[in-house]
């Protein structure tokens, strides 16, 4: 069975959750799990969208710089991912397969309809904010019909699969010395002063809620 390259599980990043979610898992890892994200509780307008896009890929492309992955990390993470694959795929009965296969086909279809170009696993995607909206309502309606298909066992074990995941996946990142950790919090300060000017005095309260969950 493919796993298809969506969020099928909170933890199982593909092609729409990293077009929706533009930060990396190595801006992802340096968070708590249970923190929301920075615009939870914010209803963005299509303007508001366009312009914090390339904010937040300017956040990624420089932790990224100020703290890069090691080819055995990616490997590593890689291997990860694929054994959590392989767990999932070990759950499900033949029909359960054939089930998410035809989901598989219908979302990939759905993909194509929004931007051919997930499909084909480019790097630069500049989505428009109508098609990250469009994205993330399919990667809703996909989970959920993914869940329905389930049995309460399963889901419970998934869930227990994921937290693992995350253990391992946090386990593998470098720790950043004290020289990067300065250099990362002057990145984000930066872009959230920027986020700040785009954001209306209402949303720059929830916005200023959701990073008090920040690690310091």
């Amino acid at each position: 069975m493919k796993v298809v390259q969506l969020k099928i599980t909170s933890v199982l990043l593909g092609a729409i959750a990293l077009a929706i979610f533009p930060l990396t898992l190595q801006g992802q890892a340096i968070e708590e799990m249970e923190c929301p994200d920075y615009f939870d509780g914010i209803e963005l307008s299509d303007r508001q969208k366009s312009q914090l896009q390339p904010l937040e890929e300017q956040l990624d492309d420089r932790i990224d710089k100020i703290l890069p992955l090691s080819p055995e990390v990616e490997k590593k993470w890689e291997q990860l991912e694929e054994n959590f694959d392989r767990q999932i795929e070990a759950l499900l009965s033949p029909q359960q397969e054939n089930q998410i296969e035809v989901l598989d086909r219908w979302a990939d279809e759905q993909v194509a309809r929004i931007s051919p170009a997930l499909l084909e696993e480019e790097e630069e995607l500049n989505l428009t904010p109508s098609q990250e909206e469009a994205l993330e309502a399919l990667e809703e309606d996909y989970e959920q019909r993914f869940q329905s298909i389930l049995t309460p066992e399963q889901k419970q074990r998934i869930e227990a699969l994921e937290q693992q995941l995350d253990e391992a996946i946090e386990s593998e990142f470098p720790e950043p010395n004290a020289e990067q950790e300065a250099s990362i919090e002057a990145a984000e300060e930066e872009f959230e002063k920027s986020v700040m000017q785009i954001l209306t005095p209402e949303q720059s309260q929830q916005f200023q809620r959701n990073l008090t969950c920040d690690i310091p």
